[in-house]
């Protein structure tokens, strides 16, 4: 299945400011294929085009609206029947969800937007796209598959023909394991054969068994990884296709159970995609003429075989890929193949560096983002965001004394409390640890306390404030030394009043909670020039400095950098100074 970061979404609101909201949220999580309209007739003119694969729709709109928009839509046909719409719109009363939502919307979000909610809901719409049309995909060959077979056996003795009925009941079930049972029960019935196993390939070459009868060895277990030795015979007789032979003592011992009559030939049918192999199936059998009679039944097991594999392609592949992005990130640890760069946070008013944002960089070119989210996603989040952070401490040892150094944590690293506790254990400066809005936090009050035990030089300051709803309640919450700007705010801010409404906005809510402002992404003199002018009292961007192994050009603070009252009390009204 396709990353559903290559998905297209339409974009269709007359409100400009909405639009680029929803552009920033989705570009930030990764998504490239974006497009937007201004009213209803330029998105089904679009659509007729070229389908997307999700629409965000608002409700209100001129020339034609939201509801047409969804009549439209009801009346046409899609690609796999699916084209899922998210409705955002910010009237909140339930005739207009309910009107949308018969009319064909598939979900319904009112502003203002929490962006983690729109990326969760987004996924979701996409996923289920993704499955339909895969689906879609795999009945209609499914449907050939067990049509082709049908035909084949409906020609063969009545016991086999039995077998066909038998194929068209198999279906994939909730994982790959229980598809395999079925697939293997369904043989277990098939008269003179024992000893099925089900057998996927990883992503190291291992073959591990997915399901089994009662009559394989005990010792083989499920999700356990059969001997190499093994898998080198098997890989041998497969490799032109099916194969059938004499049982052989040693290669095929592990089909059995218990001592006792030994198997007299064995059938292996490989698992395949037209691009991959995918494992096998094995079967043995006791029958006198073993050999002819698994060779009489080949047909059979490979119309099983195929079946199988359509079912199975998608979880054998996904569990791969699990295998493959884990086994990458072992390496990435054990190799040490990443190093911290720093990037200096700059005051406004002097010019004069208070701080260094602590970042990562991979060896591999790897976007850190990226690979810290496959980290998460294979159980190694933890790993690497400690052994990056370990690394971060040590080299900032050679930053100048006076500043502090900025740490992008994420709140299971904070809870978890330990991990986090050791990389600062011998820190000479203040720190300051960043934690996101796109990550949800479900207990404030557990993080609060976790920053509060290691130590009053440890602060916390909040990410990416005002791209969202979420942020302002980590603000509220958390009540943070610092708040970032989202770099969404900051882009031309210095001819946008709108952002400048917002940031001014946010400036004086900064003031009235206590907390101080960094504005992120600053990459000309008119957007530095506007923040300073709108009381903004920290930067950080690739006018001020860009990310080094070794800073470029270091300031000497002639503020506290460990009091954030005194950032807020600088006057903001001298030049500054560009650099790189």
């Amino acid at each position: 299945m396709p990353s559903i970061f290559d998905s297209r979404i339409y974009i269709a609101d007359d409100e400009p400011a909405n639009v680029q909201l929803l552009e920033a949220i989705l570009g930030r999580a990764g998504f490239s294929s974006i497009a937007s309209f201004p009213d209803g007739e330029a998105l089904l003119e679009a659509i007729a085009a070229s389908e997307p694969d999700l629409i965000l729709l608002d409700l209100r709109m001129p020339i034609v609206d939201g509801p047409t928009v969804l009549q439209s839509l009801s009346s046409g046909s899609t690609a796999g029947g699916y084209l899922p719409v998210l409705v955002l719109t910010a009237d909140a009363t339930r005739a207009s969800r309910d009107q949308a939502l018969s009319s064909g919307a598939h979900d319904y979000l009112t502003k203002p937007f929490d962006p983690t909610e729109v990326l969760l809901r987004v996924r979701n719409l996409l996923e289920t796209r993704g499955l339909h049309q895969e689906l879609h995909r795999r009945n209609a060959d499914l449907s050939g598959q067990v049509e082709t077979t049908t035909r084949t056996l409906a020609d063969r003795e009545q016991a086999w023909a039995e077998q066909a009925a038998a194929l068209s009941h198999l279906e994939a079930r909730g994982t790959a394991e229980a598809t395999a049972q079925a697939i293997c029960d369904e043989l277990s019935q098939m008269s003179g054969l024992m000893g099925v196993l089900v057998v996927a390939l990883d992503a190291a070459g291992q073959a591990v068994p997915l399901a089994r009868d009662l009559s394989v060895d005990i010792r083989v277990r499920v999700n356990s990884p059969l001997p190499p030795a093994l898998i080198v015979g098997w890989a041998e007789r497969v490799a032109a296709g099916p194969w059938v032979g004499p049982y052989e003592a040693g290669f095929g011992s592990s089909l059995r159970r218990v001592p006792g009559e030994p198997p007299t030939a064995m059938a292996i049918v490989p698992l395949r995609t037209s691009t991959a192999m995918l494992g096998a199936i094995v079967v043995c059998t006791q029958a006198n003429d073993g050999v002819t009679f698994l060779a009489g039944r080949l047909p059979v097991l490979e119309s099983f075989g195929a079946v199988a594999s359509a079912l199975l392609a998608p979880g054998i592949h996904a569990r791969q890929r699990h295998g493959q992005v884990r086994g990458e990130l072992e390496a990435v640890l054990t190799d040490g193949a990443f190093h911290p760069v720093f990037q200096p946070v700059i005051d406004l008013s002097s010019g004069l560096t208070v701080g260094h944002e602590a970042l990562t960089r991979f060896r591999d070119g790897v976007p850190p983002d990226r690979r810290f989210a496959d980290a998460a996603a294979v159980g190694l989040g933890l790993e690497l965001e400690s052994a990056c952070l370990a690394a971060a401490m040590s080299a900032s040892q050679g930053l100048p004394d006076e500043g502090w150094l900025s740490l992008n944590v994420s709140p299971d690293l904070l809870l978890e409390g330990s991990r986090l506790t050791e990389c600062l254990r011998n820190r000479v400066r203040p720190v300051l640890l960043e934690v996101t809005e796109h990550v949800a936090i479900e207990d404030y009050g557990a993080v609060r306390a976790a920053v509060g035990s290691m130590g009053r030089d440890v602060r916390i300051a909040v990410d990416d404030a005002g791209a969202g709803f979420a942020s302002f309640r980590h603000i509220l919450e958390l009540r943070p030394d610092y708040v970032k700007l989202d770099i969404a705010l900051v882009r031309q801010i210095d001819r946008d009043p709108v952002r400048q409404a917002l940031v001014a906005g946010i400036v004086y809510f900064a003031r009235k909670s206590g907390c101080a402002l960094i504005a992120e992404g600053i990459e000309t003199t008119g957007e530095r020039d506007q923040l300073h002018s709108l009381g903004v009292a920290l930067g950080q961007g690739y006018l001020l400095g860009r990310p080094a192994a070794v800073p470029v050009r270091l300031g000497t603070p002639t503020i506290d950098a460990r009091d954030p009252a005194k950032d807020r009390q600088r006057s903001t009204a001298r030049p500054v100074p560009a650099s790189r």
